[in-house]
């Protein structure tokens, strides 16, 4: 009898730990609301991007309002992130700087923290980072003296480029808001080589075509010809600033869009004139800079 009682016991035992096992993940569904990206609902749930899309079998970074997301919780008292991580699970640096690739979910997840803990620890209004951006990765760490941000962006003679954190002149903000305009209405525009007409657009062509309806007179170059041309590298990108991008077709700067801010640019690809998200895994790992034309005043 008590052999009995004590089998019984065991299989109680074993099933319960078996069944708080499965309850590990749990599946929720998320409404897409007017202003949410990837990213932001990401930063929200605390999951990648990456999830988001393997869970809901996105093959492209965008969304529509009133879309249901597939978003997998953690319930289980062990799956829950401790806010401060433990000395023996990360990384005894207190400090990051970005490299070409890095987003606040990669980095957050390589020291197991959030990307909420790096915002407030960075005081980041937004999640927007930058190549040689240093970051503190704990909330009493020190940046050195000399770190700051900047972008990864030097001159043919190999020395740093001109880099502006003002924004543009009320002239130039004017301009820039009739370019944006220009260029949402040129969405869905054909993809078209040498193309910088409303009938087919590249992406230079696109750039040409936009700033000049938008008051800004530019002559035609390539991405590459507007990169070391009169640009300059901006900290804080504003809608309407330029953003690069490299290695997409060819070595080099081989691509470039309209930054609309929010990490949504807007460019012309091989499918037209779209939107897409900085923050998205191809395009983050190719991201360069963001430069500003300097006859944006």
């Amino acid at each position: 009898m008590q052999k009995t009682k004590k089998w019984r016991i065991l299989v109680l035992s074993t099933l319960a730990t078996s069944f708080l096992t499965l309850q590990t993940a749990e599946a929720a569904t998320y409404t897409v609301q007017k202003g949410d990206t990837l990213s932001k609902i990401a930063q929200n749930h605390q999951v990648t991007i990456a999830d988001i899309m393997k869970w809901n079998n996105l093959s492209k970074d965008t969304i529509y309002v009133a879309q249901q997301l597939d978003i997998q919780k953690q319930t289980t008292s062990d799956s829950k992130k401790p806010s401060v991580p433990s000395t023996s699970s990360k990384p005894t640096t207190t400090s990051h700087t970005v490299a070409k690739g890095d987003t606040l979910s990669k980095i957050a997840k390589q020291y197991n923290v959030t990307i909420k803990d790096i915002m407030n620890w960075n005081k980041l209004e937004k999640d927007t980072i930058y190549i040689g951006q240093v970051l503190k990765m704990s909330p009493g760490a020190v940046i050195p003296e000399g770190d700051s941000i900047h972008n990864n962006v030097t001159s043919d003679a190999g020395t740093p480029s001109k880099v502006t954190s003002n924004d543009p002149t009320t002239n130039g903000q004017a301009i820039y808001k009739k370019t944006v305009e220009v260029a949402h209405t040129l969405v869905g525009t054909p993809y078209l080589y040498g193309g910088n007409t409303p009938v087919g657009l590249d992406c230079s062509g696109f750039i040409f075509y936009a700033f000049n309806q938008g008051g800004l007179k530019i002559g035609r170059a390539s991405s590459e010809g507007y990169f070391n041309g009169n640009t300059t590298s901006v900290q804080n990108p504003v809608p309407g600033d330029l953003v690069f991008f490299e290695n997409t077709y060819k070595e080099g700067i081989s691509h470039m869009g309209i930054y609309l801010g929010d990490n949504k640019f807007v460019h012309a690809g091989t499918d037209g004139v779209e939107i897409s998200d900085v923050t998205y895994p191809y395009w983050s790992s190719k991201l360069v800079a963001y430069k500003r034309f300097d006859s944006v005043k």
